[in-house]
């Protein structure tokens, strides 16, 4: 697998082959390290994300190991069954949750059993 060429990357790899003045030099340095200093930065979810977090939890938290329909998790939370959908891919991405199929092809969700 190759590795992700990144911004930094692709600075360092200029700076190493290209032949330059000092001053464009600098200045390229002086934007590696601007670089390199904020991508360390650690970010705080927005309370959107927390909001959609939380939500993600509290379908989380409904599912049960008996397979149940998007449409039927939303009526019992009382919100859109988009917003379920949403969490419920989240959280089936996330192997939380496991994805079937029902009668007439309708997907169904449970809980992801450990074994």
């Amino acid at each position: 697998m190759t590795e992700k060429m990144t911004y930094t990357k692709a600075l360092e790899s200029v700076l190493s082959t290209v032949e330059m003045s000092d001053e464009v030099r600098e200045k390229l340095e002086a934007l590696k390290a601007q670089m390199a200093k904020s991508s360390t930065k650690s970010s705080k979810p927005t309370k959107t994300q927390r909001e959609v977090a939380e939500f993600t939890e509290t379908v989380y938290a409904a599912l049960t190991e008996e397979p149940v329909r998007c449409k039927d998790l939303a009526e019992i939370l009382g919100v859109s069954g988009q917003k379920v959908s949403a969490a419920l891919s989240k959280l089936v991405k996330a192997g939380r949750v496991v994805k079937t199929e029902g009668e007439k092809k309708v997907s169904m969700f449970a809980v992801a059993v450990e074994e």
